[in-house]
C-alpha cells in the first residue's frame, strides 16, 4: 500500500473545487468589497464580526453574477456545509436563508485545504476504527466505504 498525502496527489478533483471555494471565501472576507461584517445585536448580546444570510446572498448575486436567488442561497449553503463560515447560534451546518440569521467566517486554519496532510494510513485507521464500533450507529457512509476499499487495495 502506497501512502501519499493529498498534496502529493495533484489529480484529486475535489482539491480544485475546494481551492475555488476558498478563493470565493477570501473575496467575501475582503474589507471593502467583501461581505459586510459588523457587530450584530442578538437578543441581549452583541456578536462581533458577524454577517447575515441576506448579506451573503446579496454579495453572491452581485459579485459572482448569479441571476437567481435560489442559486445564490445554494452556493452559500455549500460554503457553510464545508465549514468556511458557520451559524452563530447552532453547531450544525444549516441551510442558508435570505434572512437575518447570523454567521461568522471560520478561521483559515480549519479550512479543508489545511487538512490535506493526513495520509492514507491515518484515514484508513480512522475508517477501520469506525467500522469496529456499532455498525448501525457509526456505520460508514457509501463514499467512505469506497475510499476505504481504494486505500486497502
Amino acid at each position: 500500500m502506497e501512502i501519499t498525502t493529498f498534496n502529493q496527489r495533484k489529480n484529486v478533483p475535489r482539491m480544485f473545487q475546494f481551492q475555488r471555494m476558498e478563493r470565493i471565501v477570501k473575496a467575501m472576507q475582503h474589507p471593502t468589497s467583501g461581505v459586510p461584517v459588523r457587530e450584530q445585536k442578538s437578543f441581549l448580546s452583541t456578536i462581533p464580526n458577524a454577517f447575515t444570510g441576506t448579506d451573503v446572498s446579496e454579495w453572491i448575486i452581485k459579485k459572482l453574477h448569479v441571476k437567481d436567488l435560489a442559486e445564490a442561497l445554494h452556493i452559500a449553503s455549500l460554503l457553510c456545509y464545508y465549514g468556511y463560515f458557520f451559524h452563530v447560534t447552532t453547531n450544525e451546518a444549516v441551510q442558508i436563508k435570505d434572512d437575518n440569521e447570523l454567521f461568522r467566517f471560520q478561521a483559515p486554519y480549519f479550512w479543508v485545504s489545511t487538512n490535506w496532510t493526513t495520509g492514507n494510513a491515518e484515514y484508513a485507521i480512522y475508517l477501520l476504527k469506525r467500522t469496529l464500533r456499532n455498525r448501525q450507529r457509526h456505520g460508514l457512509e457509501e463514499y467512505e466505504m469506497v475510499q476505504l476499499l481504494f486505500i486497502v487495495r
